[in-house]
């Protein structure tokens, strides 16, 4: 493998350093660093930047020279969202949702605030972001806007950015109502009162589809992950093992970039942040290893106002009367013929949170809605994750978590050399009293909208004009009103933890936990298809089960099980949906005969998995797809013929209920592959693709109705980046015109054991380490993740020199 070693140098300011050191604990010992940025990036295979540097400052200069890099587009684009500014480059978007975002963002206040925040952050903390921003503008500063070889080259809002916005990036991203836009825009009072702030603004009515899009965005609807922690009972060498499987977009600014940060004797982390973020927020280090997936806590909970009779801004609080506060943001927006006009919109604040309003939830004479967002305060998730990153064993992990209480939205799993696996659900959830949450339980069976949010969307109604409703302080919170995490979720366990999104309940089969607040998800109910695959890999210790004789894990044999793509339900389903078709062929689709003996005989064949080779996986996803999930797929209903049981959660619910109605579903599924030109055996590899650049990729994975431990997905991308699209199939939830297009799910892929001789990884990223089509790492590990290929993760310095593919030394001055 060649060699490249570039040197590069600040030459106004220090010149080349020497990377020779006669002190094993400095890698540049000539240098100052309180005068000058001295950070050394090699890279390995795949791209992969292994950053070191003696200081904080000089790390963050360096994460972020090389993530712009591989993502300079990316990371600008970010920092124009969360400050706001989309409509002031793209205009305010179809249906206005370019607007509408921004509203939602800078109603949020940070940053106008975001010096503070900075200032209010650990010491190392200050010189990394600050080193992070120095970094992004030297690579800037040393191509132009011009010389990008990315989808946004000669943008005009390729500038450089500050530590401030760096910041206000991570900080906006744990914010759950910064996805709340259009619920936010479109609140306003059925009277505008003739105040002159509010005589000049206008508010904004969202479509339908930008409703849905904001509810699923307050849901975390798209995010998801699969996460296993093996403890020493189920490790073939009796240390801790590790999987992190995160479901995440493909494109855009959400997605992850790896990385292995040094200083010597103080840091040696590995692992990936999402674009835009220093440090690494999933990863490990010598001592501990973990990953996140996305908690089904409630962060945010909605309050219902009564208002004061003839006053829609003022509402009882305890029957006394409190006044809503209002603030009407002036918005750049640019105009078809290039002009940038300023918008004015007022967005009203309760004492809980923003005012916001939807179908069903109106704005009206006599009551108005506001929410509450637990992660509004929260400035310590970046400090946490640093020392989190740092942690020299498992309890300095978990007092990280105590000490900071700020992780925002995920669990956390983890594991260590000693063979512990423990999960934290470290969400941020508002600590209501025990009469509070009688209250509301209560409210969920007799008030017929508390009882429709809940069920219906997982949403927390409350009232707001009592005040025994108000979140609690605890004294060990760090965050006021918030559960401290005392009392948050936590199992550690010798065998296995793991998670895939529904709540803290079923972390282990065989030690259920119950007794938290219910704002951290529900107990003792049905989980989701792909948790119960997830719960079934983990939990089988016979001879045949996925690891063989021995009932325990090797790291290979953890890869193999995460990708086996096998469906859940199909397992549950397909012998008697094929009994059924064989017994009577033949059904009557909208007057027409249809002969199902084909698809009979392809589900029989089928061998219920989502590979590249699978025949019958087509078919069988339109059938189980035609079924509502959450009304069909939970519990005995239309699909499932035995009922969910508490006892037996793995299980339950199963058996093919209505044999007609399923049928009839099966015929149509027939009908319509074959209006989209497919045969009903047609391989999944002929249906299921990625594009690259333009580049196709067959791609193995199922979707949520398969329950398959790989999830896969379609999603648009946040990036106004080309984006290869079709045309929805009528009466599929998935399939186009182009077959199935992946654009999410399974992203960093990593799986870890603790050895001997420290960590062992392996990963891939699926959709490569660099945002540059011209990058030799644009889409290499897309095809190796098509063809279930892993890579070795180069981890000690023995590894790393005979795969470094570059090297450069970058000095500059403070």
């Amino acid at each position: 493998m060649n060699k490249t070693t570039l040197r590069i140098g600040s030459i106004a300011l220090l010149g080349l350093l020497s990377a020779c050191s006669e002190k094993p604990t400095q890698i540049f010992d000539s240098v100052d660093e309180t005068t000058a940025y001295s950070v050394e990036i090699k890279r390995s295979s795949f791209g992969i930047p292994h950053i070191t540097a003696n200081d904080y400052g000089s790390l963050g200069y360096g994460d972020g020279y090389a993530s712009a890099q591989d993502h300079i587009c990316n990371i600008a684009h970010s920092i124009l969202q969360s400050q706001g500014n989309y409509s002031k480059y793209y205009g305010a978007g179809e249906d206005n949702q370019y607007l509408i975002q921004d509203v939602a963002v800078r109603s949020l206040d940070i940053t106008s605030n975001a010096t503070e925040y900075l200032a209010a952050q650990p010491p190392e903390l200050i010189e990394m972001y600050t080193g992070y921003a120095a970094g992004y503008n030297r690579y800037l500063a040393e191509t132009g806007p011009d010389g990008i070889r990315s989808w946004c080259s000669g943008a005009e809002w390729l500038v450089p950015i500050t530590p401030e916005q760096v910041l206000t990036r991570a900080l906006t991203i744990a914010h759950s109502t910064s996805q709340m836009g259009a619920l936010i825009a479109s609140a306003a009072p059925p009277k505008i009162l003739a105040t002159p702030n509010q005589s000049k603004a206008s508010q904004l009515t969202p479509t339908l589809d930008l409703y849905a899009r904001a509810l699923d965005g307050l849901q975390m609807k798209g995010k998801g992950s699969n996460a296993w922690a093996i403890g020493k009972d189920r490790s073939e060498n009796g240390k801790g093992m590790l999987l992190g499987n995160p479901h995440y977009p493909w494109l855009g600014t959400n997605r992850f970039w790896e990385k292995h940060l040094v200083i010597p004797e103080q840091l040696n982390v590995y692992g990936v942040s999402l674009i835009g973020m220093p440090g690494v927020v999933i990863g490990f280090n010598e001592h501990l290893a973990w990953t996140h997936t996305v908690s089904a806590s409630k962060r945010v909970v909605f309050y219902k106002l009564d208002l004061v009779d003839g006053d829609p801004t003022s509402y009882l609080y305890d029957g006394e009367v409190k006044q809503m506060t209002s603030q009407t943001l002036s918005i750049p927006v640019l105009a078809d013929n290039g002009t940038i006009a300023n918008s004015e919109h007022t967005v009203w604040f309760s004492h809980y949170g923003p005012m916001v309003s939807m179908p069903g939830l109106a704005w009206s004479a006599d009551t108005a809605f506001t929410v509450k967002d637990a992660n509004a305060e929260n400035l310590g998730l970046v400090a946490q994750w640093q020392d989190m990153s740092a942690a020299q064993s498992m309890d300095e992990f978990i007092a990280a978590h105590d000490k900071w209480n700020a992780i925002p939205w995920v669990n956390t799993i983890a594991t260590n050399p000693d063979g512990q696996a423990v999960y934290l659900d470290g969400s941020n959830a508002g600590m209501l009293s025990d009469e509070a949450i009688d209250l509301w339980q209560q409210a969920t069976k007799d008030d017929p909208l508390t009882r429709q949010l809940f069920h219906g969307r997982r949403m927390v109604l409350l009232d707001g004009s009592d005040s025994r409703f108000e979140w609690q302080t605890h004294p060990d919170s760090r965050l006021p009103g918030v559960v401290p995490f005392s009392q948050k979720p936590q199992l550690i366990r010798s065998d296995y933890v793991f998670n895939a999104n529904d709540s803290y309940w079923l972390s282990n089969v065989e030690a259920p936990m119950v007794g938290h607040s219910p704002l951290f998800g529900r107990v003792e109910s049905a989980r989701s298809p792909r948790t119960r695959m997830n719960a079934l890999i983990l939990s089988d210790t016979g001879p045949d089960g996925a690891y063989g004789e021995d009932g325990k894990f090797s790291i290979h044999e953890m890869q193999s099980a995460v990708l086996a793509n096998q469906s859940l339900t199909a397992l549950l389903l397909k012998d008697e949906l094929v009994a059924a078709c064989q017994a009577a062929p033949l059904v009557m689709i909208d007057e027409q005969e249809i002969d199902l003996s084909k698809a009979c005989d392809t589900l029989a064949n089928y061998n219920g998995h989502l590979d590249l080779e699978s025949r019958g996986a087509v078919l069988f996803r339109e059938w189980i797809s035609s079924y509502d999930f959450r009304g069909a797929l939970l519990d005995k209903g239309a699909l499932f013929d035995i009922r969910f049981e508490a006892a037996d959660p793995v299980n339950t619910p199963r058996g093919l209920a209505d044999k007609t109605d399923a049928l009839e579903k099966l015929g149509r599924a027939v009908l319509l592959l074959d209006g989209a030109g497919l045969a009903v055996d047609v391989k999944l590899a002929d249906a299921q693709h990625a594009y690259r650049q333009g580049e196709k990729f067959a791609i193995h994975g199922g979707n949520g109705y398969e329950g398959v431990a790989n999830l896969i997905d379609s999603r648009s991308s946040d990036v106004p980046v080309p984006q290869t699209t079709g045309a929805r199939i009528e009466g599929s939830r998935y399939l186009t015109d182009k077959g199935y297009l992946v654009t999410g799910g399974s992203s960093f892929i990593y799986t870890l054991s603790y050895t001997e001789d420290g960590p062992v990884a392996e990963a891939i990223m699926s959709y490569s380490q660099s945002g540059d089509a011209t990058s030799a790492h644009f889409s290499d590990q897309t095809k190796m993740f098509a063809n279930k290929e892993w890579r070795p993760i180069l981890f000690k310095a023995e590894d790393i020199e005979p795969n470094v593919i570059s090297s450069i030394q970058l000095t500059q001055g403070r």
